[in-house]
């Protein structure tokens, strides 16, 4: 396992926020443990989601063109990166 700190930018967190948390099953059923989700402290439309799971498994799930009509759907406005820390 290794953590997975993802982040893009949304055009309105209030507005994103509700149908990320509505996309659970998804995360949930790939074997994604959320560790935190939250924005930026100077940036409050840059997102960043921490989770613990297997980065190909993210990667794949990321490629997702069902995922990403949801995400257009929220609002984001740029294609996620992903950071993953091994530990």
């Amino acid at each position: 396992m290794a953590i997975l700190i993802l982040n893009h930018k949304v055009a309105d967190y209030a507005a994103w926020r509700p149908i990320y948390d509505g996309d659970v099953q998804r995360r949930s059923q790939a074997g994604f443990k959320e560790l935190a989700v939250g924005t930026q402290s100077d940036d409050p439309s840059m997102v960043y989601m921490i989770w613990e799971g297997d980065p190909a498994v993210v990667r794949a799930m990321l490629a997702d063109p069902e995922l990403g009509a949801k995400m257009k759907e929220a609002g984001v406005v740029s294609a996620p990166e992903l950071i993953v820390v091994n530990t």
